[in-house]
C-alpha cells in the first residue's frame, strides 16, 4: 500500500481545516488570515513533499528489491520541501512580522495531524 493512501482523509481534513479556523480567530487582519492560508497551503504542499519522497524514493518495491536510492533525488526533493516552507515563511514575515509564530505553530501542529491521521 502507498504510504499517500495511507492517509485517512475522513480524520484529516477536518482536523487540518479545524486547526485552520482556530489559528485564524487569533488574527488581527485579513493580511495575517491571507498569510495564514498562505503558509497552510505550503505546509499541505510540503507534507505531500514528504509523503512522496518516502513512497516512491525510499519504499518503492524497486528501491527496495535493488536496495539502490538515487541519493540526488532525495536530497533535490528534500531541497525543495525546505524552500517551499522557507519561502512562505519569510513572505509572512514580510507581511506581518513577528506575529509569524501563529502561522509556524500551525504548521508544527500539521505535522502532528498527519501523523496522527495514517493509518496502521
Amino acid at each position: 500500500m502507498h504510504v499517500i493512501k495511507k492517509i485517512n482523509l475522513k480524520l484529516f481534513l477536518p482536523v487540518s481545516l479545524g486547526t485552520l479556523l482556530i489559528f485564524s480567530l487569533f488574527c488581527n487582519g485579513l493580511t495575517e488570515i491571507l498569510v495564514l492560508i498562505g503558509v497552510h497551503v505550503a505546509t499541505l504542499l510540503n507534507l505531500y513533499m514528504l509523503m512522496f519522497v518516502v513512497d516512491r524514493l525510499l519504499l518503492s518495491p524497486d528501491v527496495l528489491a535493488s536496495k539502490n536510492i538515487d541519493k540526488f533525488k532525495v536530497v533535490s526533493y528534500f531541497l525543495l520541501k525546505i524552500f517551499v516552507i522557507f519561502f512562505a515563511l519569510s513572505l509572512g514575515v514580510h507581511f506581518i512580522g513577528n506575529r509569524i509564530i501563529i502561522p509556524l505553530i500551525n504548521y508544527v501542529i500539521q505535522i502532528f495531524v498527519l501523523g496522527i491521521s495514517l493509518k496502521r
